[in-house]
């Protein structure tokens, strides 16, 4: 209640100063009351006051704090930002590096894609190529196999040459062109076996037609490899030599019976030779001396029949040669010792027959014709520098027979080796007579020289006429047979 309006209240009215002192009383008790209230409100007032400081303070705390952390998280924020501001500077460097890597990329790609283009255009025409070599290859039957060795591919050479159209064979197997005997034999494996371990498997033999008719061809199977040596399958080439097969049959039957015709003719000879020998007034040693230099020219010509006349092995023609001297019940005689040398077929004649004349003159008069007597040869190849033809040295030299001394006067034998065989192979002769034994040093080319090619060509351009009388200087030629 207002303070002004308790006080008139308080106040007594005129006239009423003598109210019942009842109603003075409650007027007492009722602003006691409201005192009480009013201190009770001061009381709460100053509560709310004290509550509204407290959390005006808490307040002012939190905002202290609350600015303290938009300090912090502003600083941060600022920091951030420049970190955003490096990485972004970053970035744009990154962004033009790679825009720059990628513009490089890019021509790179596309000189490359222009390479690729070019490349697979080569390729394109480098297959063309060999599919017109593989299409125009008739004269060669041209075909691939898978691992199982069935045809992958047939080109027209295959067709022509075995009569298969290509879809007849492709998924058949390879072992179709096989003889049946070679199939039995399982050749057909045993051929891309050779193929894989060697690289390659080359054959000549009889093959198969599809009209069952056989043919002569040469071929060679090679195996087809991936980049890593993964093994793809097989590429057969081959080619009909039938017609060249039997004409090689008909050669080697007509030289067999040429062979055998001058092996009776040589009989024949031989023959002849001792049925007059033996009408003249010549010894019987000079008759005996023909018939075995006779033989001495039939046994070269059977080493030759043996090579199909391409010449002998020098340890051959030795044993040849010496073996009719070696002695009886196996007695060793001889000795041979040297590296495989083949000589031509006609250093094979003469050398055969002047090793014949050294092993004749051996056993009669030198070391084969005493008991213990020995002849031991030796050979070796001699290094050459140059244009010089490598040459073998053959050393004969006879031990254990009577003593030796130089003879009075030249032989048949001492001018086949010392004029003959030097004429008829270019050989160096060096032919000596110390008291122990013959010795004999022979340089013989492995290959005719070409000086003496080329006068021997003359010679026989010119026709001039071999003679076996001796001169003082060798003459044009020499007939060693007479």
């Amino acid at each position: 209640m207002p303070p002004g309006r308790r006080s008139e209240e308080a106040s007594p009215l005129p006239g009423h100063d003598a109210e019942h002192p009842a109603s003075v009383s409650k007027e007492r008790d009722a602003l006691a009351a409201e005192n009480r209230a009013l201190r009770a409100d001061a009381a709460s007032h100053r509560e709310g006051m004290d509550a509204l400081r407290q959390a005006h303070a808490e307040a002012e705390a939190r905002s202290r704090t609350h600015e303290k952390e938009l300090t912090t998280a502003g600083d941060e924020l600022r920091l951030s930002l420049a970190e955003a501001h490096i990485l972004t500077r970053g970035l744009e460097a990154a962004n033009a590096e790679l825009s720059g890597r990628n513009s490089t990329l890019d021509d790179s790609l596309a000189e490359r894609t222009a390479e690729l283009g070019i490349a697979n255009e080569a390729l394109r025409r480098d297959e063309q190529h060999l599919q017109l070599i593989f299409e125009s290859a008739t004269e060669y039957a041209i075909f691939t196999l898978d691992t199982q060795g069935r045809v992958t591919t047939w080109n027209p050479g295959a067709q022509r040459i075995f009569g298969y159209a290509e879809d007849e064979i492709l998924g058949q197997p390879a072992a179709v062109i096989f003889t049946p005997e070679e199939r039995a034999e399982r050749q057909p494996e045993v051929e891309m076996s050779r193929a894989v371990e060697d690289g390659r498997a080359v054959d000549e033999r009889w093959h198969m037609r599809a009209d069952e008719s056989r043919f002569w061809a040469a071929g060679v199977l090679m195996p087809l490899l991936d980049r890593d040596g993964g093994l793809q399958g097989f590429l057969k080439i081959l080619r009909d030599h039938t017609e060249r097969r039997l004409e090689e049959q008909r050669r080697v039957l007509l030289t067999d019976e040429l062979l055998h015709r001058v092996k009776n003719t040589l009989a024949s000879v031989q023959s002849v030779a001792a049925q007059t020998l033996r009408e003249t007034e010549i010894s019987a040693t000079l008759q005996a001396t023909l018939v075995e230099r006779l033989k001495a020219l039939g046994r070269a010509h059977d080493m030759l029949v043996r090579s199909g006349w391409k010449g002998a092995l020098l340890g051959e023609v030795l044993a040849e040669t010496l073996e009719p001297h070696a002695g009886n019940a196996g007695a060793v005689r001889y000795s041979a010792e040297g590296p495989p040398v083949r000589l031509s077929s006609d250093t094979t004649v003469i050398l055969n027959l002047a090793l014949h004349e050294l092993a004749t003159n051996a056993a009669k008069y030198g070391a084969l014709s005493a008991p213990d007597g020995h002849v031991e040869v030796v050979w070796e190849l001699e290094a050459r520098t140059g244009a010089e033809t490598p040459a073998v040295v053959i050393s004969w030299r006879e031990r254990g027979g009577p003593p030796v001394r130089p003879p009075e006067r030249r032989g048949f034998g001492s001018r086949m080796l010392e004029r003959a065989l030097p004429y008829q192979s270019g050989a160096e002769v060096s032919l000596s007579f110390p008291p122990p034994g013959v010795e004999c040093r022979i340089c013989l080319p492995l290959a005719r020289p070409a000086k003496m090619r080329d006068r021997q060509a003359a010679e026989a351009r010119h026709g001039k006429v071999p003679c076996s009388r001796p001169t003082t200087a060798a003459p044009a030629s020499l007939d060693i047979y007479r």
